[in-house]
């Protein structure tokens, strides 16, 4: 079935390919019912700051409307921190990470722990199954990551964690990939939906409107307190070699993280949300289930007697 399908998609354009061939992108909004009861989404971020910063509102968004979330840390993020020891900055940031499992209402972080800026040297097999594996222990049906095809993405942590998710998205719907997981009681489960955000330019055909969780995204972001400590000093002194401070950025640690937030992420997000008439948004390359032969199966499907 998994085979048959893929063969279908490359064969003819689902509605939501179609939609990512449109000029202007789908709006998605927010639904006051709860259709995401009973489905699950995994947050699948290479550093713990990726997704509250380019995807907070969506994920509130989707928590808000009944889904329960995972976060899956691909690395220790060992690497960002302004003056501490790398033993000291991953035992900051795994910290920061259960403070942002706790204040998002996710169900649980699964922490990969590969070296922080090193995942170009990891075979990306290796993440794959990792990665089919957890889809199918928790029953994944929609995935939150960076886009694996983005433009001016520098960090090889981002390309590489993308793509190894990808692959494992229509994979691990497979029965003869890896069934030595099925002895432990697991089954093929495919993930049918996909929002891929990037830091450059990439196709935007879908735009979630966060106007209602934006005060959810700046919480997410300011659980990641370490990191965005480091971005407010390493702004800080880059200013100061200009003879430039902003007053703001200094003094009480959580007061400088909070307006540099506002100033930076948060302002992104008006910016986007100007761009289609709403009040603050985020920007996707939205993957959704193939329904092309819907139509057909009503019409002809039958009760097995």
């Amino acid at each position: 079935m998994a085979a048959a399908t893929g063969m279908l998609g490359a064969a003819a354009l689902s509605s939501e390919a179609q939609d990512a061939s449109s000029s202007q992108p789908f709006i998605e909004r927010a639904n006051p019912g709860q259709p995401g009861k009973g489905k699950v989404f995994a947050l699948i971020s290479p550093h713990l700051d990726d997704g509250p910063i380019f995807a907070g509102g969506t994920v509130a968004k989707l928590l808000n409307e009944g889904y329960t979330g995972y976060l899956i840390r691909v690395t220790n993020d060992e690497k960002d921190s302004y003056d501490l020891s790398l033993g000291e900055t991953v035992l900051v940031n795994e910290q920061d990470t259960a403070r942002f499992v706790k204040v998002a209402g996710l169900k649980k972080c699964y922490d990969l722990s590969y070296r922080n800026h090193g995942l170009d040297d990891v075979s990306r097999m290796e993440i794959r199954v990792r990665m089919v594996f957890l889809f199918r222990l928790l029953k994944v049906d929609t995935v939150i990551t960076y886009n694996p095809w983005g433009h001016d993405e520098e960090n090889p942590d981002h390309y590489v964690t993308a793509q190894a998710v990808e692959a494992a998205c229509w994979m691990s719907g497979d029965h003869l990939d890896f069934p030595e997981h099925f002895e432990a009681g697991l089954k093929p489960h495919s993930v049918s939906e996909k929002y891929y955000y990037a830091r450059g330019q990439h196709l935007v055909n879908r735009v979630v409107d966060i106007s209602a969780t934006v005060q959810q995204k700046r919480e997410y972001i300011a659980a990641c307190r370490n990191m965005i400590n480091n971005m407010v000093r390493s702004t800080n002194e880059a200013l100061k070699h200009r003879g430039l401070k902003i007053s703001a950025f200094m003094g009480d640690e959580d007061a400088a993280n909070r307006a540099f937030i506002d100033a930076r992420m948060i302002a992104a997000a008006k910016k986007v949300g100007e761009k289609y008439g709403l009040e603050y948004a985020e920007e996707f390359h939205y993957i959704g289930p193939d329904h092309f032969m819907d139509e057909y199966i009503r019409a002809n499907a039958q009760p097995i007697s």
